[in-house]
């Protein structure tokens, strides 16, 4: 054999070779299906679908940089910083800060028994100490259908799924004093058309009131209407023996665009779960027997809006001792979104009231914030 003929065979060999695994290389596995997220609109704007399921999940919260500041008067004397005298007054007076992390988990389907639904908050407050806060579970619900059950605001305070009579009438963030709480709870809401109705059996055992295996009671009656509705909360505390009752009615004023909120609380005893407490005395117990008030908030511009409110309250029992004869409070708020998700608002109040001995007290508080939403 000569080198002729051995570089031939070989370069023969080497295209054979090179073509098997040409050959090799067109035979390719087929692509696996990608199934990219869909967005679900049945619920609303921000849902989408789990990848693989029919479940639709919403994801949302804020980051909010807070700063404050308080001072009150009682007969005179003026407190503007945390101390040991100053404890009597029950509020952290002075300058304070917060930034606070929440995030929601809204998971929701359709199923033969209605809507089955699960939420979580979690959220932080990073506040007077410069160190790492921890997160925790503010709110936790399942709801199928028209039943719920878990840990959030009290119904009497803000009934589970909306309406028209929750939270207060004053339309701030603080909102006034409308007897904020949250219970573990469970419940049954009903709703047709414009008419909604629930009843709502909340945990009754606190370090306060020791263990007490019979729950408390709240039911809810309200409507909604094109001109607004109206609500009636009513509980009921078992341990206190105790009636709380708020009732609110909310107006659509078309002629500006704004919205006027007018209500009332009554308590039969007041010292109990469903009361009203003037803000910066809860410490002392003080809570109204009633109170009555009114808010209304309008934009301004397109970036811009704005509240205020007024709230009374009277037949007040002071739990160490002494008694109120009323009390005053004041409202406001500028809320200022310059572009979307993102808002600047500055809101403040002014609380008075006069003892039975014609003691006075006062106090403001405000704040400002910074807040990203997403």
């Amino acid at each position: 054999m000569n080198i002729k003929s051995l570089l031939i065979g070989s370069a023969a060999a080497l295209v054979a070779v090179s073509g098997a695994r040409a050959a090799d290389a067109i035979v390719a596995a087929e692509p696996e299906p990608v199934e990219y997220v869909r967005v679900c609109d049945a619920f609303g704007t921000g849902f989408f679908y789990i990848p693989g399921t029919e479940t639709c999940l919403k994801i949302d919260g804020y980051v909010r940089v807070r700063v404050g500041g308080s001072r009150y008067k009682v007969a005179g004397n003026e407190y503007i910083r945390p101390s040991s005298t100053n404890a009597v007054l029950g509020r952290n007076e002075g300058y304070t800060r917060n930034t606070r992390a929440r995030i929601n988990f809204d998971a929701r389907s359709e199923t033969e028994l209605g809507t089955l639904r699960g939420y979580i908050r979690i959220q932080s407050d990073s506040g007077i100490a410069n160190s790492d806060a921890a997160f925790s579970t503010d709110q936790a619900m399942i709801q199928l259908g028209g039943l719920f059950m878990g840990y959030t605001e009290s119904a009497f305070a803000a009934l589970w799924g909306g309406g028209v009579g929750n939270w207060g009438f004053i339309q701030t963030d603080a909102g006034g004093s409308y007897g904020y709480q949250q219970r573990q709870q469970i419940g049954y809401r009903y709703d047709a058309d414009a008419f909604y109705a629930a009843l709502v059996l909340e945990n009754d055992i606190s370090t306060s009131k020791g263990t007490n295996w019979t729950p408390d009671v709240v039911g809810v009656l309200g409507f909604t209407q094109g001109w607004g509705g109206a609500a009636i909360h009513l509980g009921y505390d078992e341990t206190a023996k105790a009636v709380g009752v708020k009732g609110l009615v909310q107006l659509d004023v078309a002629a500006t665009g704004g919205t006027l909120r007018v209500g009332g609380f009554y308590s039969n005893k007041n010292y109990n779960s469903y009361g009203v407490a003037i803000p910066g005395r809860a410490f002392y117990g003080e809570v109204a027997n009633w109170s009555a008030g009114l808010g209304y908030s309008q934009g301004l511009t397109n970036t811009l809006g704005m509240e205020i409110g007024y709230q009374y309250f009277d037949g007040f029992s002071v739990a160490k001792g002494g008694s109120m004869k009323h009390a005053h409070l004041i409202e406001g708020a500028l809320s200022w979104t310059p572009v979307t998700n993102f808002n600047v608002r500055l809101e403040a109040n002014y609380s008075t009231g006069k003892y039975a001995d014609n003691t006075k007290y006062s106090g403001a508080s405000g704040f400002v914030w910074v807040r990203r939403s997403f």
